[in-house]
């Protein structure tokens, strides 16, 4: 990600990885705009049993799985909120009755190393790296 676009309000975690270019690991890829998730981060708002806010800033490729950074009071937090919405129609209401959250993780790194890293491992058992 280009460093200007990096916001120092960021947990210095998601700056450290976007800051050395550290945004694929596939299956996961981790943003490379502020904004490139935000149709993600609405879908949380919306269908969140909370009505809790995200900035999603990790999507995973081959499911509609996503990472998040939980809002506070409109400020990020370190806390990750690993989700899969199910982008429901907002006009006519969600018949959705579970929670789309999957699991939380205190923050960035702890989020990379079992979540992120596992899914790595696994796919490398089934993919050829040349395939990459």
């Amino acid at each position: 990600m280009e460093p200007s676009l990096i916001e120092s309000a960021w947990p210095n975690a998601l700056r450290w990885f976007l800051t050395q270019g550290l945004t694929s690991f596939t299956p996961w890829h981790f943003m490379q705009t502020p904004d490139e998730m935000a149709f993600a981060a609405s879908a949380f708002r919306r269908e969140d049993v909370r009505n809790g806010e995200v900035f999603v800033f990790a999507r995973r490729q081959d499911c509609d799985d996503f990472a998040g950074l939980e809002l506070v009071g409109g400020r990020v937090t370190e806390k990750v909120v690993y989700f899969h919405p199910v982008f429901s129609d907002s006009s006519k209401g969600s018949p959705r009755t579970w929670n789309i959250v999957i699991k939380t993780y205190e923050d960035v790194f702890e989020f990379v190393a079992q979540r992120v890293v596992p899914d790595m491992k696994n796919w490398a058992l089934t993919e050829d790296a040349r395939d990459l």
